[in-house]
């Protein structure tokens, strides 16, 4: 099986050494998109380890994040061509299960990608009706035009209707080769879905997912590798000791995307020793 990893990092690079070096194997490749914002570079030794030339600045709830995404399987797919799957992670991810778990799974030839017609839970219909801009909703200030004119198009009730099914779903995904050789085909042969998308609110989260719910490969799909925590105060929660005892007890589950079989979870950070020690030592017997 040969798997071609697709990172979005912006910090925290001694973690992201270290999900490198635990996924790494003979047929594997990473490619990796850093934030423009961000004040160090990655380097590796590894020669199957690049930081794409590429460099967007990724604001929560922004187009950018889903064109660094495609920068990613772009360039993965020109130099990664004989990839079986094309994984797309966050630096701050970890594998929670041994190797062999993430291969008998993407034996089974599926698309491993969050899918479900909007509005699902914590993915309102509204983020695709109005108008929404790309600037830092982080540390918004309230005289920024461009918030200024979402709160004016909302008022005067401005909506738009999508000239398709929107899907929707959490942003990271394991796809088969000709899944996305099919996405850049269409996003370079269709314009509507970056045309639309691009003035709607987290479009990460529904982007591929309609793409690929339009298509054929939507009858292919099941829920999406990785084991995110969301309830707490500000999500996802960093992992701790609570989270690996959960792992250590469901292998599996269900949720509103279908039976779930998590090989990452997200986030660890660069002082997350302990807890790495422990998914090495008790989850990936």
């Amino acid at each position: 099986m040969k798997v071609c990893y697709l990172i979005l990092a912006h910090n925290n690079f001694g973690h992201l050494g270290r999900l490198i070096d635990a996924l790494d194997d003979t047929d594997s490749s990473f490619y990796i998109h850093i934030d423009k914002k961000a004040n160090q570079d990655y380097i590796s030794s590894k020669p199957n380890v690049s930081v794409i030339p590429s460099r967007f600045d990724i604001n929560w709830g922004g187009f950018a994040m889903v064109e660094a995404t495609l920068s990613l399987l772009e360039y993965g797919l020109g130099h990664s061509a004989g990839a079986d799957y094309y994984i797309l992670l966050s630096g701050v991810d970890y594998p929670v299960r041994p190797k062999s778990f993430l291969y008998n799974l993407l034996a089974e030839g599926k698309e491993y990608i969050d899918i479900a017609p909007v509005p699902v839970p914590y993915k309102p219909v509204e983020r695709y009706e109005y108008y929404y801009f790309d600037y830092d909703r982080r540390n918004l200030k309230h005289y920024n035009p461009l918030f200024l004119a979402e709160v004016l198009l909302k008022k005067l009730k401005l909506k738009r209707k999508a000239p398709f099914t929107v899907y929707a779903g959490s942003q990271w995904f394991a796809l088969t080769h000709d899944c996305v050789r099919y996405i850049l085909q269409i996003v370079q042969e269709d314009k509507r879905y970056v045309d639309f998308f691009r003035h709607t609110l987290v479009p990460d989260e529904a982007f591929f997912q309609t793409i690929v719910g339009n298509s054929p490969f939507g009858k292919k799909t099941t829920a999406n590798l990785t084991y995110t925590d969301w309830e707490v105060p500000v999500p996802p929660a960093t992992i701790e000791g609570r989270h690996i005892d959960f792992l250590k007890a469901h292998i599996e589950f269900d949720d509103e995307y279908g039976h779930r079989l998590p090989y990452f979870a997200r986030k660890f950070n660069d002082d997350s020793t302990e807890e790495i020690t422990r998914v090495q030592n008790e989850l990936w017997r």
